[in-house]
């Protein structure tokens, strides 16, 4: 291709990039040099959850949880991981001797394992001396209800959960209080990111995140939404995550977004 017809056609896209906006609701790393960006900071309170556009990844979470607990039986490498992990969590346990009458009010960090394919890591809730709560993940949203088979003695207890309409037994072991009360903090509460756009075509905009397509941007918004309105917004887990946003022809982008806790920042591509 010629030197001129290069130049005209990159002149042509990076006209065309101009007139695009999307915003995050979080900060994260993006190479368009033109562009000027600020960011907004919006409470809880002020989200639009009853669009249609409103996305959560909590049944992802769930969904792979239980995915994770099914697979987990089938495979046999991870039967002998979670055994391994097991054997040195009941080592650690025996070799305490002593444990402590009960314990402590507050969140607790505990070894969840059905003594046999399963060991994995968990948040408790304690109220005079009772499990009140169990999240996995350590986020708040995925908070999984249990019935309680035993009290706390000894810094065990047995619970059950039902997925798949059958019941699997956890042991829950309080690793972490056997020398002394040890506290953690609480799960993690949920940020959330937002995608929009001004152009004209803003509907033939696509938008992955992490890999997973969440359709396409609504309409075209004049004016920048509020957080989780008339827009796609995702509720998530805070963390680092990849997205991709695409229009037709070259128009494109992506990079990486921070989620934070309880907070929706609006990252915005202003126009020149």
């Amino acid at each position: 291709m010629s030197g001129g017809k290069q130049y005209e056609k990159n002149k042509i896209f990076i006209k065309m990039k101009k007139y695009i906006l999307i915003s995050f609701s979080f900060l994260f790393l993006m190479n368009l040099a033109y562009s000027q960006n600020y960011i907004t900071v919006y409470q809880e309170s002020s989200f639009r959850k009853d669009n249609p556009f409103f996305l959560s990844r909590i049944a992802t979470e769930i969904a792979a949880f239980r995915n994770s607990w099914e697979n987990q039986k089938k495979r046999e490498d991870e039967v002998i991981k979670a055994q391994s992990q097991l054997a040195l969590i009941k080592k650690t346990y025996d070799d305490a001797g002593s444990y402590p009458n009960e314990i402590i009010d507050g969140w607790h960090l505990v070894m969840a394992t059905d003594n046999h394919s399963y060991c994995s890591s968990a948040k408790v809730l304690v109220e005079n001396n009772q499990i009140i709560e169990f999240v996995i993940s350590n986020w708040d949203k995925l908070s999984i209800p249990f019935h309680v088979l035993s009290p706390i003695e000894n810094a065990k207890a047995l619970i059950t959960l039902d997925f798949n309409e059958r019941t699997d037994v956890l042991e829950l072991y309080f690793i972490n209080d056997l020398r002394q009360p040890t506290l953690t903090d609480k799960p993690l509460s949920s940020g959330y990111i937002t995608f929009w756009s001004d152009i004209r075509k803003a509907e033939r905009i696509k938008v992955w995140f992490e890999g997973v397509y969440h359709g396409n941007i609504s309409e075209r918004s004049e004016v920048e939404p509020n957080c989780g309105e008339d827009a796609i917004t995702l509720e998530l887990k805070p963390g680092v995550y990849s997205f991709e946003a695409a229009g037709r022809g070259r128009i494109a982008w992506e990079g990486t977004v921070e989620i934070k806790e309880n907070s929706c920042f609006v990252w915005t591509n202003a126009r020149k």
